[in-house]
């Protein structure tokens, strides 16, 4: 394909902000920049003489996974359905997203910064109009309908209160918005904390309101949880001892104050790991370990596993009707590409922290964004939303394309 090195390099600019300005709005959006970068990373890739083999060498554990989650289950008859193979194919998005952010010069992904940046900064300020109820009556969204997009949900009642709702940002989901917003505010604090003068006051900014949208707005308990904790272990990691220790300790204590401040707030925290405002989580939990006992080794097959079709009679009607999955991203991976396809997954993630050059502004934002996943993954499966598994590619390849070869001349 003769593509001239700048025009290559324009249009990689424009899909990766169509990848991220999707995750942070519209599905299929981001599809579209997926894809599109998928193609101009063959490109590059292949002006820069990566082989096939050499690429698939490169990134053996990923190959691992993705070839037992895709195979192991036919061997049981549970061929994966479209939109398993869709979710597991989003993890070839970690290697074009390295490869596209390498190809391009230092300004153009400054200029991407800011695009990303700034719609995620007008993302949590639209979440918090509509936590605050300024925003407009359901029925002005009618004649949207055909998008699809969620707008009702962003008028579900915070529990206790009269005028405060759970928000969803641009994203109309509360819960896309604090997964999504939870790895951009990790990731904008460990480049931050790498940067110097303006664009570290702005990376800065970005996670410190991102913090407060996720923590405030879409009253999502583990995203809040998981957010803080990861933000202390950043500040740690990101800075001399001497200085990470007591910024992370006035992390934490701005955390409790906060706590102590704000009863809502307080009580999300406290229940984050109970039934309490979470529905049947121990029973969605048991219908993942019932399909991993029932496939122990090669799973029931990617996108077969809902945790309504493993159910008991004995349990609440939210399991026996609930179409998603366990609510613990681990469990979920077992049950649907077995206890060995579990297995490489985690080690794909180890592969990938181990990976990350933490002395570099992007490769601890990646780790900050991963350690997120990790805990959130304990009680969500984020990987279950498209926009949700899309942004984590994006970030984690964007902590490794340091490591890609630049786009030649």
């Amino acid at each position: 394909m003769n593509v001239r090195p700048e025009a290559l390099e324009r249009w990689l600019l424009v899909f990766l902000s169509l990848w991220g300005v999707g995750c942070l709005f519209l599905e299929a959006v981001s599809a579209v920049g997926f894809v599109g970068c998928a193609l101009g990373a063959v490109v590059v890739a292949r002006r820069n003489g990566v082989t096939v083999r050499g690429a698939l060498r490169a990134w053996a554990p990923l190959v691992a996974f993705l070839a037992w989650a895709l195979l192991a289950p036919l061997l049981s008859g549970n061929p994966p359905r479209g939109t398993g193979v869709a979710r597991l194919l989003d993890f070839v998005g970690i290697p074009v997203a390295a490869v596209a952010l390498g190809a391009l010069s230092e300004a153009r992904r400054v200029r991407l910064a800011w695009v990303l940046g700034g719609v995620f900064l007008i993302s949590c300020a639209v979440a918090g109009l509509q936590h605050f109820g300024v925003w407009p009556p359901p029925e002005a969204w009618a004649p949207l309908a055909w998008t699809r997009i969620p707008f009702d949900r962003v008028y579900e009642l915070v529990p206790g209160t009269e005028d405060r709702f759970m928000a969803g940002g641009l994203l109309f989901h509360r819960l896309k918005f604090s997964h999504i917003g939870g790895m951009a505010v990790a990731f904008a604090l460990g480049v931050g904390l790498h940067l110097q003068g303006r664009r570290r006051i702005a990376a800065l900014t970005v996670a410190g309101v991102g913090l407060v949208a996720v923590g405030l707005f879409p009253y999502a308990r583990a995203a809040s949880v998981a957010l803080v904790a990861v933000m202390g272990l950043v500040v740690v990691i990101g800075l001399p001892r001497r200085v990470g220790l007591p910024a992370c300790a006035a992390v934490l204590g701005l955390a409790g104050l906060a706590l102590a401040l704000n009863q809502p707030l307080r009580e999300r925290f406290l229940n984050s790991t109970t039934e309490k405002g979470s529905g049947s989580r121990a029973a969605l939990l048991e219908t993942g370990l019932c399909a991993v006992r029932q496939h122990p080794v090669t799973g029931v097959g990617a996108g077969r596993f809902q945790a309504r079709l493993y159910a008991t009679p004995d349990m609440p009607q939210q399991a026996r009707e609930h179409a998603g999955k366990s609510h613990n991203q681990f469990v979920s991976m077992a049950a649907e590409a077995g206890v060995p396809g579990a297995i490489l997954f985690v080690v794909l993630l180890g592969w990938l922290a181990w990976r990350f050059p933490l002395k570099r502004p992007e490769g601890l934002g990646a780790l900050g964004a991963l350690a997120f996943f990790c805990l959130l993954s304990l009680l969500h499966d984020p990987l279950f939303h498209v926009q949700a598994s899309q942004a984590l590619m994006l970030v984690l390849g964007a902590g490794l394309y340091r490591r890609t070869m630049p786009l030649g001349g």
